[in-house]
C-alpha cells in the first residue's frame, strides 16, 4: 500500500500558505491541502547572529503520497518567500482503503 505523508510547510502569511497550495494541488501532486494560523514564530535570524526574530503566519499542510515528497519540496522552494523555507514531512498510517483509493484517483501518477 501507498506511503501516504503530510507535508508541512511554514509560511508567512495564509495568502503564500494559499497560492503554494493551489499550486501543488493544480498539478495534482497533492488530494488536498489545509492551512493551519500560526500565533507565533521564535526563531534565530540571521544565521548565527543570536538574534531571535518572531513571525506568524501559516502551516501548510499537503495530503500526498511519499513517493511526491522530492519534487513537491522542488516546487514549494520555487514559490516560497524564505531563503530558507521549514519543509518536512510525517507518515500517517491507518488510513482507511476508501480513502487511499480516492487520493489515488486526485493525484498525478
Amino acid at each position: 500500500m501507498a506511503k501516504v505523508i503530510w507535508i508541512l510547510v511554514n509560511c508567512n502569511s495564509f495568502k503564500e500558505a494559499e497560492n503554494i497550495g493551489r499550486k501543488i494541488l493544480k498539478k495534482r501532486l497533492a488530494s488536498c491541502f489545509d492551512i493551519i494560523p500560526r500565533y507565533a514564530a521564535f526563531y534565530f535570524w540571521p544565521p548565527k547572529s543570536g538574534k531571535i526574530e518572531k513571525s506568524k503566519g501559516g502551516t501548510l499542510v499537503l495530503e500526498t503520497f511519499k513517493k511526491k515528497y522530492n519534487l513537491i519540496a522542488k516546487e514549494i522552494k520555487k514559490t516560497h518567500s524564505d531563503k530558507l523555507p521549514f519543509i518536512g514531512f510525517i507518515e500517517i498510517k491507518g488510513i482507511v482503503k476508501d480513502y487511499i483509493n480516492w487520493m489515488e484517483g486526485e493525484i498525478k501518477k
